[in-house]
């Protein structure tokens, strides 16, 4: 059946090809300028529409942005023209993308396509996602992109799909499938999809410890020595507060930075993601823990808008990569021999093969004595022998240990519970459990409104993980109330985060003498243990915690990625389920404690997201 198609262009030269080659396939083509804020359309509505975008970014946006939103043109396919391939991730919302020179087959391709399906509609509900519908999906991604989902996050699933069936018209989720199966790599409809399956949140100096300690390594190890090469690789880099922080890092360090051999390399997933990262425009909310001397230096203010400057940019090279199944180490793509890799806040969203797969592969691309920092609720434990775990100055991070012998590499076996140990069971989250306790006479005495005032800002300051200035407020208030344990459990987290385990534990021994129900004390001494590598003691410190607080959310999700890690799949997933119960039924939008400053939204997003890629 012959489309009537409607072509979008001010190229004429463009305008009289396309249509000759259209006319003689039997379509009839009307042309028409994109010419102010509407299109006027007197022709019958179109079956297709084939826009010419120009090379602005903003008007291309804008021309297809009007298309979807016009009465006349809001369902109708659209394939897009341009000269511009970058552009093609920005608008994952068109039929196809053709670069300049066009590919007429692929362009008939096109239009035979929607003439065998013209008009169907996608599923409109995600319950309509049938069991088979579900594995048929998730078999694929976990193929070519390492994600995961279980059955209860089908919903998310579904929505992403039919948001790209919708755009395709495809009438059935087999049609889409069969689509994404043909087309995922030549059309890269696979990264179209996932742009709608991913979630990224940062800003920049993100774990401002991170980059104290980053700053102090390079000062030990490069600040010296000009001629030698450095190379960091920001893995999972979304859009690219990350890699400029590190770069700012950098510049702030060497004032010769231009002349020598430094290099940043930052990868995603996500193409439109490092698109955002490519123009370096970011809004407030994204500077909010960066300090007014950064912001001077490497921003200009635009507006609501800071813009990065070409400096910070000139030191990043950004591209695409599949941590799951991308090629490295590569000496062609610069990931080999790297000096230090940032990948943090990624691995949780891999389920345990892939992330021994993932941090081998690291510790393939770092030279021996590398660098590997990890998110604060990451760890090695259990995952790698090949690595050893340093604290400084409020950060952790992990240094890849010389050439391993071959005892050393191999993969560390799940350590079993030991039977002397007599776990605390787990109490059901929809009761409600109060516990008498005594409380001593000198914790009766309502705290002094400064002291209180400053115990808020102290735990502010430690969310936002500025674990200096907290702990200056923390001993403010234990000066005046040596004996306050809430101020003394927030010392021993300051005190753990600077690498003083032992520091902390004897605080913890303190703060269990005056308030042995103190729900916080038990959650810092599971994450003593943790770092100790006692993971039999981290879970009952845990489940004590959990037994004190039922809604108290980190303790349940320290728990299950410790039970994750050792194995233990089904407790593990029960725990991080248990986190989801406890934010879905909080009314608090504000930061989850301990949770490093991140709000219920953000990590009710993020758990979902961890708790697909879990699901096999």
């Amino acid at each position: 059946m012959p489309l009537h198609i409607l072509l979008i262009s001010t190229d004429q030269a463009f305008t009289h090809s396309i249509t000759d080659l259209l006319a003689d396939d039997g379509h009839t083509v009307v042309s028409l300028p994109p010419a102010g804020r509407h299109f006027k359309i007197d022709t019958p509505a179109p079956d297709v529409i084939v826009c010419d975008l120009p090379g602005d970014g903003g008007q291309v946006i804008e021309t297809v942005t009007r298309l979807q939103k016009g009465r006349e043109t809001r369902h109708v396919p659209i394939i897009a023209v341009s000269s511009f391939p970058e552009y093609e991730f920005e608008l994952h919302q068109t039929f196809d993308f053709l670069t300049k020179p066009v590919d007429f087959l692929r362009l008939r391709g096109d239009l035979a396509t929607i003439e065998r399906g013209a008009r169907q509609m996608a599923p409109q509900v995600e319950e309509d996602f049938s069991d088979e519908a579900f594995r048929l999906f998730v078999d694929y991604l976990v193929t070519h992109s390492g994600l995961r989902f279980e059955r209860r996050n089908a919903r998310f699933l579904a929505r992403g799909i039919i948001a790209r069936m919708n755009v395709l018209q495809s009438g059935s989720y087999r049609d889409y499938y069969n689509y994404l199966s043909r087309y995922g790599e030549t059309r890269q409809e696979l990264q179209k999809l996932l742009q709608l399956l991913t979630v990224g949140e940062t800003y920049f100096f993100r774990y401002r410890a991170h980059f104290e300690v980053l700053g102090r390594l390079l000062k030990k190890e490069f600040v010296g020595a000009p001629e030698k090469k450095l190379r960091i690789w920001s893995a999972g880099c979304s859009t690219g507060e990350e890699p400029y922080s590190i770069a700012m890092t950098i510049m702030d360090l060497f004032p010769d930075w231009r002349s020598r051999d430094i290099e940043i390399l930052a990868t995603d997933i996500n193409r439109r993601a490092l698109k955002k990262a490519a123009e370096g425009i970011y809004r407030p909310w994204a500077m909010r823990a960066t300090d007014q001397r950064h912001q001077k230096r490497y921003f200009d203010q635009q507006d609501d808008h800071y813009r990065i400057k070409d400096d910070v940019k000139r030191l990043v090279r950004l591209f695409p990569l599949n941590l799951q199944t991308g090629p490295y180490p590569s000496k062609n793509e610069g990931l080999a021999e790297v000096d230090i890799i940032f990948c943090r806040n990624v691995l949780i969203y891999f389920d345990l093969e892939s992330m021994r797969r993932v941090v081998e592969n690291f510790a393939e691309t770092l030279h021996p004595g590398g660098y590997l920092f990890l998110g604060h609720a990451e760890t090695l434990a259990f995952l790698s022998s090949r690595f050893e775990r340093h604290s400084s100055g409020g950060g952790f991070y992990y240094r890849k240990r010389g050439m391993p012998q071959a005892a050393e590499v191999k993969e560390r076996r799940p350590v079993r519970e030991r039977r002397s140990i007599s776990p605390v069971p787990l109490l059901p989250l929809q009761r409600s459990t109060v516990i008498q306790r005594e409380v001593p006479p000198a914790l009766l005495q309502p705290a002094e409104p400064d002291l209180e005032a400053l115990y808020t800002q102290a735990r502010r300051l430690f969310d936002e993980e500025n674990f200096t200035a907290a702990g200056l407020l923390v001993e403010r208030i234990l000066e005046k109330a040596p004996r306050e344990p809430r101020a003394l459990v927030l010392r021993g987290f300051v005190l753990a985060n600077r690498g003083q385990t032992e520091e902390s534990l004897e605080v913890c021994r303190k703060v269990q003498a005056l308030d042995d129900l103190l729900p916080d004390g038990y959650l810092l001494r599971g994450l003593l243990f943790e770092m100790l590598d006692k993971p039999e003691e981290a879970m009952a410190e845990y489940r004590k915690a959990i037994l004190l607080a039922g809604d108290f959310m980190m303790p349940h999700y320290c728990l299950g990625r410790l039970l994750l890690r050792l194995g233990r799949k089904k407790d593990g997933m029960r725990e991080l389920r248990n986190c989801c119960t406890i934010l879905e039924r909080s009314a608090d939008d504000g930061a989850v404690p301990y949770a490093g400053g991140a709000s219920r939204g953000v990590l009710l997003a993020k758990l979902r997201q961890e708790l697909a890629v879990e699901e096999r």
